[in-house]
């Protein structure tokens, strides 16, 4: 089954607030009350500063519906703002017809913002729309321009003639003369030697505007140029033209002499550009470079080091990982070796299961002086600690209750302990027997305590259902038998932290406790979040809430 992800929800139509959200976190508005007309998508960013939080628009289908035609409508609608041109509005035809289109496009380059009003109505045939100066547009006669034109040869002129006004009353058919003349093909043509000096303003001849090789040096005087022996001066006055060898000495002069600054995110250096090279270095396990011609490729490594925090909120697969923090919200599994080289490895689980044979704790690199065993923790009108394990300094196993640990090395008293058989090659007491008041044990008697006289009897062990016991000198032989529908063992089962066990005419219930926040336990998982499959549990949806 697919997982469910929802984003972080508001029934509203009010904006989320920086509180609201994380950095990279979603948010959607749902304007429920207006059937979603103002629905839009946020996500939370930061200012250029990288500190201060924003909470940008960035889709929704308020948005959708602008650009679907709907009458949702912003303030502003705008087009373009690209790196070098202007925006266009293009109206595509039908696509039966093609991929044609009719455009309209703002200058590349516009010295002030213009806005221009269209009119309310429509004009009449043969009008064109025409602004007042100040952007606001409406229709206008064509013949409006020409108005008291009465000039009689208007409708049949001569070749060559246009329409001047006479600064009186009417346009006048008449001809270009002078200096320059005008052919009935629209040709103007400017007489020989008719533009002097004082025609042509100052840089007003360009490169464009000459032909291939039409200006020589020897069209110059020799004083104009300045050559590779003479070189190039440092007087912003001077105004003589280098040769194209002068230039590159001034240039490889200058250049080589300057050094290129750099600044990172910590430290500053410079690189003389005329004997040193820039190196771009990697860190080891973290960051690779490498170069190859004019291709400086920057990437990670096959192993990477990791000096912070790394936090996966997916899955991750990896063969080798080394890092100060590793925190995983789902599974970790381990193929190969696990190594913890910290101070404290901490486990919150219900169940821990080992398959290794032998559980290897401690240490036999030199002799510490420190205990060895399992401390375990437990509460008797009030937080106490137990510890059973070896006692480095009798090398004597121990069993405690409320105990001390200090660093590894622990003190309390002494528990009792309970066995269903017990098998030891010899037995100390560090105490004696005492209230013994029988004849001579025989073999395989034991010493049972008599409480109505206070004291110790022989006695032989007897064995009872379940129980095979052989008395031999010195041994007692204590074992189970095997099962049957009619003799059964004997078994004690002692709830744990999580389990509740309970007897009912000689049967023992083992039954999971429900966890708290404060107990281990079992706990239920719910079918609208999770999915539990053969003892796996599964993500069905991840709810970010509402806000």
């Amino acid at each position: 089954m697919a997982t469910v992800i929802q984003i972080k929800r508001s029934t509203g139509v009010s904006a989320p607030t920086t509180s609201n959200l994380a950095e990279g976190e979603l948010a959607y508005v749902q304007d429920r009350s207006n059937s979603g007309a103002g629905a839009k998508l946020y996500i939370e960013s930061v200012d250029s500063d990288n500190s201060t939080a924003l909470i940008h628009a960035i889709g929704g289908k308020y948005y959708t519906d602008i650009l679907a035609g709907s009458t949702a409508t912003p303030a502003d609608f705008k087009v373009g703002n690209g790196s070098s041109t202007g925006g266009s509005l293009k109206l595509m035809e039908d696509t039966d017809n093609g991929s044609h289109f009719v455009g309209l496009k703002a200058p590349n380059s516009v010295g002030s913002s213009v806005t221009f009003t269209l009119p309310g109505a429509d004009g009449s045939a043969n009008q064109v729309l025409g602004t007042d100066g100040s952007g606001t547009l409406s229709f206008l006669s064509t013949t409006s321009t020409l108005a008291g034109a009465t000039d009689s040869d208007i409708s049949s002129p001569s070749g060559g003639h246009i329409l001047v006004h006479d600064g009186s009353d009417s346009f006048d058919n008449v001809a270009i003369s002078g200096d320059a003349t005008l052919a009935s093909n629209g040709a103007l043509t400017i007489a020989n030697g008719a533009v002097e000096t004082a025609m042509i303003a100052a840089d007003a001849v360009t490169a464009a505007k000459l032909a291939d090789d039409a200006v020589v040096f020897a069209n110059f005087d020799d004083a104009v140029f300045v050559t590779e022996s003479e070189g190039i001066g440092s007087n912003d006055n001077d105004t003589t033209i280098p040769t194209s060898a002068a230039v590159k000495d001034y240039v490889d002069t200058n250049v080589t002499a300057q050094d290129l600054d750099l600044a990172g995110d910590s430290g500053t250096g410079a690189v003389d550009l005329d004997s040193q090279s820039l190196t771009i270095a990697g860190t080891a396990n973290e960051i690779e470079t490498s170069m190859s011609g004019q291709t400086l490729t920057v990437g990670l490594p096959n192993n990477v080091t990791v000096g912070g925090n790394l936090t996966v909120s997916g899955n991750m697969v990896t063969d080798d990982i080394t890092t100060a923090t590793l925190t995983t919200s789902g599974n970790l599994t381990v193929t190969g070796n696990l190594s913890v080289n910290g101070t404290t490895t901490t486990v919150n689980s219900t169940t821990v299961n080992i398959a290794d044979p032998v559980f290897e704790i401690g240490s036999d690199s030199s002799d510490d002086n420190l205990d060895r065993g399992i401390k375990f923790k437990y509460n008797d009108s009030g937080a106490k600690l137990g510890f059973f394990g070896m006692d480095d300094s009798t090398g004597k196993f121990v069993a405690l209750k409320a105990a001390t640990d200090s660093s590894s090395v622990f003190s309390g008293t002494a528990m009792p302990a309970v066995f269903g058989a017990l098998e030891v090659s010899s037995v100390a007491m560090s105490g004696s027997i005492s209230n013994y008041a029988g004849s001579a044990p025989t073999d395989g008697q034991v010493l049972i305590g008599d409480t109505s006289g206070g004291v110790f009897d022989a006695a032989t062990l007897t064995a009872g259902d379940g129980i095979d016991i052989t008395n031999g000198a010195g041994a007692i032989t204590i074992a189970a038998e095997v099962s049957t529908a009619s003799n059964l063992g004997s078994v004690i089962v002692a709830a744990g932290e999580g389990i509740d066990v309970s007897y009912s005419g000689g049967t023992a219930t083992v039954a999971g406790e429900d966890a708290t926040t404060t107990n281990k336990g079992v706990a239920s998982f719910a079918s609208a979040n999770f999915t539990v499959s053969s003892g796996a549990v599964s993500i069905t949806a991840i709810d970010g809430g509402t806000f």
